[in-house]
This record gives C-alpha cells, sequence and structure tokens, in this order.
C-alpha cells in the first residue's frame, strides 16, 4: 500500500499550504508510473486535491474510489470511522 499526499509537506493548521511549491511535479510523477505499471491497482483520492489527479489515472486499467478526504470529517463518529479504518470503505465511490 502507498500512501501519497498530492503535497508532501504543509504548515500546521494550514491545508494545502506548500500547494504550488513543486511538490506536485513529484506526486504527478508517482501517480503516472504506477497507473502505467503491469499490474492493475485501486487507487483511492481522498478529497478534492486528490481528485484532480484522476486524468493521470488510466480507468480503463485500474479501480478508482472516490470519497470525501477523512481528516475533513466532523465528529466524533466520522473521526472513528477514519482512525478504524473504516475510511478506506465507508463512503466511497467509483470513478
Amino acid at each position: 500500500m502507498l500512501l501519497l499526499n498530492t503535497c508532501l509537506t504543509v504548515e500546521e493548521g494550514r491545508p494545502a499550504s506548500h500547494a504550488g511549491r513543486g511538490w506536485e511535479i513529484l506526486t504527478d510523477t508517482v501517480i503516472r508510473q504506477v497507473s502505467a505499471g503491469e499490474h492493475p491497482v485501486v487507487f483511492m483520492l481522498w478529497g478534492a486535491h486528490a481528485q484532480s489527479k484522476l486524468a493521470l489515472i488510466d480507468t480503463s486499467r485500474h479501480k478508482v474510489l472516490l470519497a470525501n478526504h477523512p481528516l475533513a470529517a466532523v465528529g466524533a463518529a466520522a473521526a472513528l470511522a477514519f482512525h478504524g479504518l473504516r475510511a478506506f470503505f465507508a463512503g466511497a465511490r467509483m470513478a
């Protein structure tokens, strides 16, 4: 399993604060390389930033699941769903 954010650094409490600083070049390349790989994989795109990368994925070969970003969840039940690993399945939809 590979978990990859669109940007690899951020200022605490400021989501996407390092967007547009070059990380996207690296992470887009990783996504393209995984998509071009020999074996089909499942991509889980959490939130709008990740979902903007859908065009980089060969959806004819790979499964793509879309869901809200788990850290955007509000409330105890949502936090429990994420920390209980149900975030990998709950609320996901196919691209």
